[in-house]
């Protein structure tokens, strides 16, 4: 099991988790990873909140060069942000998007390595066990050669991940999504079968 502690600090880990995710779902794992935080920061800037509609489209991925320079432009103007860690994420993230767009001039190709150490870094910052357990979970996903070799079983869990997040944070039904041990408690609501994306 690869620690915490050597995502955040090594890069070259960062390289091989980021590598073992397919192409065609790195602007979903790591949008996945984004949004994971968006019950924990009250005050979300609307350029990440932006961008989070333009992953979940990916007729819309080329935009994510403009939504980088949005991101950038407030972590510029807004040097007391409290999670800068989580913006600069978001960056990562936006570059990782226009890349997997396929269209001219892409970002650096390290730019998703960054986002295993970013992402862990922000989730430390909120002092949370469990938080910091979901963000690891997502970040080593694709170290699981199930889902490695199999993108529709991948594409699927992610799709089942992020309904499971809805449910967990926004719906939560019976009110229990401030109790530890309970975080599993919606994952039956979601049906066995999942659309593919």
């Amino acid at each position: 099991m690869i620690e915490k502690e050597d995502i955040e600090t090594d890069l070259n880990i960062g390289k091989a988790i980021f590598e073992n995710v397919p192409s065609s779902l790195k602007p979903y794992w790591s949008g996945l990873i984004l949004s994971t935080f968006n019950n924990y920061i009250k005050e979300i800037p609307n350029s990440v909140r932006e961008l989070h509609s333009i992953i979940d489209d990916k007729n819309r991925w080329s935009e994510a060069h403009g939504q980088f320079s949005k991101i950038r432009e407030f972590l510029l103007d807004h040097k007391n942000f409290l999670h800068e860690s989580f913006l600069l994420l978001a960056e990562k993230i936006a570059k990782v998007t226009y890349n997997a767009s396929g269209k001219p001039a892409p970002f650096d190709s390290d730019s998703g390595w960054y986002i295993p150490s970013l992402a862990l870094q922000t989730a430390r910052s909120f002092k949370d066990i469990r938080l910091m357990n979901e963000i690891q979970a997502i970040i080593l996903l694709f170290n699981n050669k199930n889902f490695r070799n199999n993108i529709q079983a991948a594409k699927e869990f992610l799709i089942y991940r992020k309904i499971d997040e809805i449910l967990w944070f926004d719906w939560d039904p019976i009110g229990i999504s401030d109790v530890d041990d309970a975080r599993d408690e919606y994952e039956s609501y979601v049906a066995d079968k999942i659309i593919s994306l």
